[in-house]
């Protein structure tokens, strides 16, 4: 087995699982295999820290996640925070209030879950069980002191997310993801209204992101940054390809990732991961 890399960090959407958000058996069995080799894997997602859990547990209860594209990072299996920063409550009550003004609709991850408000609650069956329902974020924000790690925008219009970009950006010293195309299920794309949205912002205290979690977490492993492989398909996974020691993007990757990329494998319908993982660790 090739040991030059001792670490693998993958994205979940459109990268780990496919497009039925289910992980290929393939991508299971490979990462089991890493692991029992001694090389650490990861999921780095833009998922809340508990949205991560589930996946973590079913390819083999791997210890180490990265959630909210870098707010947080853990040992889930230890409930240990490694790594984590948060956005101070008086930034976040203007911000919230910013966001409703543009009529523009949001999600909170406070700490490690997701929180949205009811009458906004349109998300798929699939996620709703992974969501804390409010009456208003904002009156949350106000009488919670649990750290709020990223807001999440969602809108049909992509201008009116760069509105609210620009004005975050200029008001607070804090930053925002660029506008990214919210990858959508086929199935999914009319049946719930939530997907009527097809564009997605994050705004995150500043310097957050997948790449300075990755360099947290290698500090606290002692693994030196040439000695990483990472997975991505989407524009926040950018910053962790520009860190990353050997990047694969997958071949449903953004046109930036593959640009970015040493390769580009499979798409995450074809077990790209594993079929990836395989070349690159020599795996029989």
């Amino acid at each position: 087995m090739n040991n030059k890399y001792k670490i693998v960090f993958i994205d979940i959407d459109g990268t780990l699982v496919n497009d039925e958000k289910i992980v290929p058996e393939e991508n299971i069995k490979m990462i089991q295999t890493l692991k029992k080799n001694g090389i650490e894997v990861v999921l780095a997602s833009g998922r809340p820290y508990h949205s991560i859990e589930k996946y973590s547990t079913q390819v083999g209860a791997i210890p180490y996640i990265i959630g909210s594209n870098g707010g947080i990072v853990a040992n889930f299996v230890e409930d240990k925070k490694i790594f984590s920063t948060n956005i101070e409550k008086e930034n976040a009550l203007e911000i919230a209030k910013l966001i409703k003004e543009n009529n523009i609709y949001f999600t909170v991850t406070i700490s490690g879950n997701l929180l949205v408000e009811d009458e906004q609650f349109s998300m798929t069956r699939e996620n709703r069980n992974e969501l804390v329902l409010v009456n208003s974020l904002e009156e949350y924000l106000k009488t919670n002191d649990a750290p709020v790690i990223k807001f999440s925008l969602m809108d049909d219009k992509k201008e009116n997310l760069q509105k609210v970009r620009k004005l975050v950006l200029d008001r607070f010293n804090i930053d925002a993801t660029e506008v990214d195309e919210f990858m959508i299920p086929k199935k999914y794309r009319k049946a719930e209204n939530n997907y009527k949205l097809p564009y997605v912002m994050d705004i995150m205290p500043k310097g957050i992101s997948k790449a300075k979690a990755i360099e947290e977490l290698c500090k606290y492993l002692g693994i030196e940054i040439a000695q990483t492989v990472v997975f991505g398909d989407g524009l926040n996974d950018i910053e962790m390809f520009n860190v990353g020691g050997y990047k694969v993007a997958m071949g449903n990757a953004a046109d930036q990732i593959k640009e970015l990329a040493d390769v580009v494998t499979k798409t995450n319908n074809e077990a790209g991961v594993a079929y990836e993982l395989n070349k690159i660790f020599g795996i029989e």
